[in-house]
């Protein structure tokens, strides 16, 4: 079974960069760097760990084509 494509959006208010989501992404789909929170869709598998481990509920994963 296939994961469905997402794209993976961040609350900027929320988050603090604290960098759980970079350290659970399996394909480094996630960055922070300068301060900024970083995603790269091409590199998503999907698998939504990001969101599950995000300790303020920062992002949230939106279904794309």
């Amino acid at each position: 079974m296939a994961l469905s494509k997402v794209g993976i959006l961040v609350n900027r208010e929320k988050c603090y960069l604290c960098g759980s989501c970079v350290a659970v992404c399996p394909k480094e789909a996630i960055i922070i760097e300068n301060d900024e929170w970083k995603f790269f869709q091409e590199k998503c598998i999907g698998c939504k760990f990001c969101v599950l481990t995000c300790p303020v509920g920062a992002l949230t994963a939106k279904e794309v084509e």
